[in-house]
Parts: structure tokens; sequence; C-alpha cells
């Protein structure tokens, strides 16, 4: 029999959600504000826990694998999908351009042209410039390369190893000597160049394992220098290679990185479980896109074939915390951005607008987050667990269901037979008591909270009772 206790073993304590998710450390060294595991959140109510935005179809699909999508200057969007090159016209409708293209990954830079151009090139066509109304060869002499770049002087082509540009703001002189020319990217470990980009005035040119920048030296002798920045720092994977504000990131071999300054730092180890899970075979599908503020990585995990797992980190400095935003991401493989509105397409062609609605295109959208273990500052003791006070926004037609685990890990948890919306004042902001009574007594317990639709979480308040300890 319980001998009395002091009423000092009666815990109440809080947690809220301001920490994100992290998978990097012991269950047992995170936050009490950190999730250990959870999926279907945004930062739009931070430091809540909100739904994530939907999306929405964007028009008739293409019929092909969605090899590229990109915008074309401020105007509209021009995207690749199985052999067929297509723009939007008006709103969304799509309009084949004319010809027949390798059904493989494009990369494409917006520059001039004798007017607005979007170079587009995918290493086996001879490269491509769109002026919005004709597609037509840049030029016999421009390198079929894989990854193309522009500043406000040059156009970049990346082959093999190999950096091209053409001469002074004249994209079809590739020639010109003093003009025109090449940069070699050699490396130890040699390998192919595998993303380019532009940022901060530099040329940004990756390998797998290492990065360097290319600069314009403006001494006509030697235009260009390339200057090494690491060799340990690469990317394995040119969609994910996304400028936000004013950081660039990208998914390197074995972390995410952030870049500035022509530095980089690693950002990905609260995401370490889904990055140690990625699907080597398939990492050519993953890819980036961003809305602005955020950068959102997509992956292949497990034994997928397409993108599934789609996480979210917001640089902001009230925040630089990562979120997994779905674990269903439907095929998604590639991301575009155009007057501040995010887009994608998936393997089957289609279009969406992103961050639109509060489905999935008609879908009702999951979430899910789980606590850390808590011992309630006696691990050796254990713990009657009272109940669970959940405060939050829980709109009409949401749904929502607890769990509570008496381990530290695994996913021994117990349903607790529970129905909030059996009373309709649930329907918006509340306090909701859930009664845990059910739950063995634990030495340690972990919550989950799970539902669909819409829904904000504010705090929960967990209340227990230590018991002593039996010999």
């Amino acid at each position: 029999m319980w001998r009395t206790l002091p009423a000092a073993l009666n815990i109440r304590a809080a947690y809220d959600f301001s920490g994100g998710i992290n998978t990097g450390k012991n269950p047992f060294d995170l936050k009490d504000n950190e999730e250990t595991d959870g999926y279907g959140w945004d930062f739009d109510q931070y430091p809540s826990l909100s739904t994530r935005k939907g999306r929405t179809a964007y028009g008739t699909s293409g019929g092909g694998v969605t090899y590229l999508l990109m915008n074309f200057g401020n105007t509209h969007l021009v995207r690749a999908v199985g052999t067929k090159l297509q723009y939007n016209s008006t709103g969304t409708t799509w309009v084949d351009i004319s010809g027949t293209w390798a059904a493989t990954d494009w990369c494409a830079a917006n520059f001039d042209v004798n007017g607005p151009a979007l170079i587009l090139t995918n290493g086996t066509d001879a490269v491509q410039y769109w002026n919005g109304t004709t597609l037509s060869v840049l030029s016999s002499s421009a390198p079929k390369g894989k990854y193309v770049a522009a500043d406000n002087r040059r156009v970049y082509i990346a082959s093999g190893d190999t950096v091209s540009y053409c001469a002074f703001q004249n994209a079809t002189d590739w020639t010109t000597v003093d003009n025109a020319g090449v940069v070699q990217y050699y490396t130890a470990n040699g390998g192919d160049i595998t993303a380019l980009y532009s940022f901060e005035g530099q040329i940004w040119a990756f390998k797998k394992d290492a990065f360097a920048l290319i600069f314009h030296t403006g001494d006509s002798r030697v235009t260009h220098r390339l200057v090494e920045q690491s060799n340990n720092i690469g990317c394995v994977n040119f969609k994910t290679v996304v400028e936000v504000g004013s950081y660039l990131f990208w998914l390197g071999q074995q972390d995410v990185y952030i870049g500035a300054g022509g530095a980089a730092r690693e950002i990905g180890e609260p995401i370490r479980k889904y990055l140690n899970n990625i699907n080597t075979a398939q990492i050519g599908k993953c890819f980036a896109w961003t809305d602005g503020l955020k950068y959102y990585l997509c992956l292949v995990t497990g034994s997928n074939t397409e993108p599934d797992t789609e996480l979210v980190y917001d640089p902001r400095p009230d925040r630089r915390k990562w979120r997994v935003r779905s674990i269903s991401l439907g095929g998604l493989r590639y991301g575009a951005y155009l007057n501040n509105v995010p887009y994608a397409g998936d393997y089957t062609g289609q279009t969406y607008r992103l961050n639109n609605g509060t489905t999935d295109n008609g879908t009702p959208i999951s979430w899910s987050t789980t606590s850390r273990p808590f011992d309630d500052g006696a691990m050796e003791a254990e713990k009657e667990l009272y109940e669970l006070h959940i405060q939050g926004l829980f709109p009409a037609g949401s749904t929502l269901s607890v769990a509570v685990s008496p381990s530290d890990r695994g996913d021994d948890f117990y349903p607790i037979n529970y129905n909030p919306t059996a009373n309709n004042s649930v329907a918006q902001g509340k306090n909701l008591i859930v009664p845990l009574d059910t739950v063995p007594l634990c030495n340690w317990y972990r919550n989950r909270i799970s539902g669909t639709g819409p829904v904000e979480l504010y705090q929960v308040q967990r209340y227990s009772r230590i018991q002593p300890v039996q010999n």
C-alpha cells in the first residue's frame, strides 16, 4: 500500500513547441520544448505549432515527369514535362513550346538576349533560350553543360569539371579570345561539378565534396579567378541549392549547409534521422524550394523512389529551427518561385501552387507531435499520471487524438479514449483536459498528439505524482 506522500510530489509542469524538431541527440538531452518526432507543421504562428498550408493544382498535368519548373523573369513559369517544354500563358493555362527534348533534368537562368530571356540546358540537347514567345538555340558554340548560372555580366555553363563563360553581356558569344573563356575546377579527389549558382556577386561552383567561388577580377588579361573555399563541403544535388534572403542553402553528403560571405556551416544535426535515411540511389530526385522566408528541403527516404519527406528551416534570427512539414509529399520533383508565390511540379507533370489552402488539393492534412521523455525530476521513481491540459485553437472539422508512452523510446503508445469533438465548445480556442488514468505507472513518459485539419497548439501542461521507490 502506498504511504502518504507530501504534496510536493504532486508535479505540475508545462512545455511549448518553440524548440522545433531535434533527432540528433539522445531524447533525454533535449529541451522540454523540442519534439522527438512529428510532421505536418510550419512556422506561420511560431512559437506555436500550426498546421502547414496545403497545395492546389495549378492548371492541367503535362503528362510526364517534371524535369524543370522555373520563372521567366517575373512574367510566367516554364516547365519541362517528359520530352516537352511548356509555359503558362494566361493564368493556369499551359501551352506547348515547339520541340522534343531529352527526358532529363534541366537547369535554367534568366539573362538578357536582345531582351529578357530564359537560358535552358540539360547536358544533352543544344542550349536553348526562351524569350517569352520563341525558343531558339543560344549558340552552336555554347557548351552542352548540365548546369547554368548568370550574373549581370555573363552566363556560365558547367560541363564536367569546367565552367565556361560567355563574352561580356553577350550570351551568344562563347569563343572570342580575351572576352569569353573557361575556368577549370580541379580538386584532389576529382569529379564533375554538381551545381552552379550566382550569389553575392560570385559564381558558387560545387562538387559533391567541395565548393569554390569564381570571381570577376576586372582585369581583361585574366577576367575570372577561381578560389577554393572548402574541400570537404560539397553539394549532391543542384535542385537543393536555393537562395533565401541573404543566405544560400544546399544539401551536402552528410549535412545541410547555409552559406554567405563565401563561407558555409552545417545546420542539419536536428534532422539527422532523416538525413541518415536518405535513399542515396534516388538522391538525384531530392529538391528544395522557398516561399521567400524559409527553406523547404524535400528528400527521398527509406525504400521510397520519389520525394516523400519535406523539412522546413526558418533562418530568421528568433527561430533558426527545423520542423517536418510532410511525410507524404506525393511525388513532388521540382520547385519554383514567381512573384512571391511558390510552386512545385510532380512526377506526373502536375504543377501545384504551394502554401495555399488548408488541404492538399482536397485531401485533409495530417499532423502529429511527440514530446521528449519526461521524468519529472525523479527518473528512478514511478509516476502516476493524472491528466494533460492542451491549450490551442481547434476549428470545427479538425480531429485530435492523444496517446502516451510509458517508456523513453519506441512505439509503445497507449491511445487515450478521449473525444474532444464530443463537446461543441472545443471547436475554437480551448484548454482540452485529457485524463490519463488508463496509463500504467511509469518511470518516464512521452506524449503524442495527432490529428487532421487546421489546428494551433500553444502549450501542454502535464500533471503527475511521484511514487516512492520500491526496494
